[in-house]
């Protein structure tokens, strides 16, 4: 699969992307999610969206992510803290990430995940951001484990991951 084939662009709620409600990545949730809610939740600013489209296929909506402000209460990072931390941590959050079933496992969600730590990099030097926070899927843990998130939590691979990958190591990996 070419790099040519794919354009990856911010997301525009006034776009009407090809195939955007059929999107089918597997996962219920985040497919209800792309057919009816993304292109509000953009709209209304409550997060930032970012489309990978397949130009071979006239465009088709692909893959996405989502962004967004977060905090986490101070105490929910102890497992990786090294010292004590204010009460709210400032962060960005992976809302929603989804490559449609069909180009799934080639490489996609780690190329999408690439371009959202070189935007959460590029924001912390302009605002507070203590690290990348998300709410992984139970498929999706040994993914985001293997990108170097950790689990917060302590629920089994079967359970929702709370799953954190601090600014140290993001800035190490980009700069």
């Amino acid at each position: 699969m070419s790099d040519n084939r794919f354009i990856l662009e911010k997301y525009l709620p006034t776009t009407s992307y090809f195939q955007q409600k059929k999107f089918d990545c597997g996962n219920k949730l985040i497919n209800k999610f792309v057919h009816s809610s993304l292109k509000k939740q953009v709209s209304r600013h409550f997060s930032q969206a970012y489309v990978l489209l397949d130009v071979e296929e006239n465009e088709r909506f692909s893959a996405f992510y989502t962004l967004t402000s977060f905090k986490l209460q101070g105490n929910e990072l102890e497992i990786i803290s090294k010292g004590s931390l204010p009460r709210d941590i400032p962060c960005v959050r992976l809302v929603m990430l989804g490559v449609n079933i069909s180009l799934q496992n080639k490489g996609l969600g780690r190329k999408l995940m690439s371009d959202a730590l070189h935007r959460v990099h590029r924001a912390s030097k302009e605002i507070g951001i203590y690290g990348l926070y998300l709410d992984a899927d139970p498929n999706a843990i040994k993914f985001y484990l293997s990108l170097g998130f950790t689990r917060l939590d302590s629920g089994s691979l079967d359970d929702i991951g709370k799953m954190f990958l601090s600014i140290d190591t993001i800035n190490s990996l980009l700069d």
